[in-house]
């Protein structure tokens, strides 16, 4: 009997990597780049919005699971509010505020274009796609 190897995976992480070299080219703060953007964080939402398997005991995880899950989410609101008060606070949507920049103003020299905006953009691509999946 023959068996065939599975090629699913490395089909999508061929696609995965073809749309980070095609999203890299976009230039920041552009509507093609927010389209770039837009498309896999739409699919990911509508991959994650399936309906969960009914949960067995066996299932619960670790105990303090719930509680590292709340403190997480805790550290991510807290990130989430720095961020928007950096956005508001900047006199432009695209001109940072010195006094307190945004994240993304802190990663542009290593997300300002080559392999390194390919690396980031793939890297987010990966970590949605492993998110959903779960």
């Amino acid at each position: 009997m023959l068996v065939r190897p599975d090629v699913r995976p490395g089909l999508v992480v061929g696609a995965g990597a073809l749309y980070a070299g095609l999203a890299s080219l976009t230039r920041p703060l552009t509507g093609a780049a927010a389209v770039a953007v837009a498309v896999p964080a739409a699919l990911v939402l509508v991959r994650a919005w399936r309906p969960l398997p009914p949960r067995l005991p066996s299932r619960l995880g670790p105990p303090g699971a719930a509680r590292t899950a709340v403190a997480w989410g805790v550290v991510l609101v807290l990130a989430a509010a720095v961020e928007l008060v950096a956005f508001v606070r900047q006199p432009a949507y695209n001109v940072a505020s010195p006094d307190l920049p945004t994240l993304s103003v802190l990663l542009d020299p290593l997300t300002s274009g080559g392999p390194t905006r390919f690396l980031a953009w793939f890297g987010w691509l990966w970590a949605g796609w492993q998110l959903a999946r779960r």
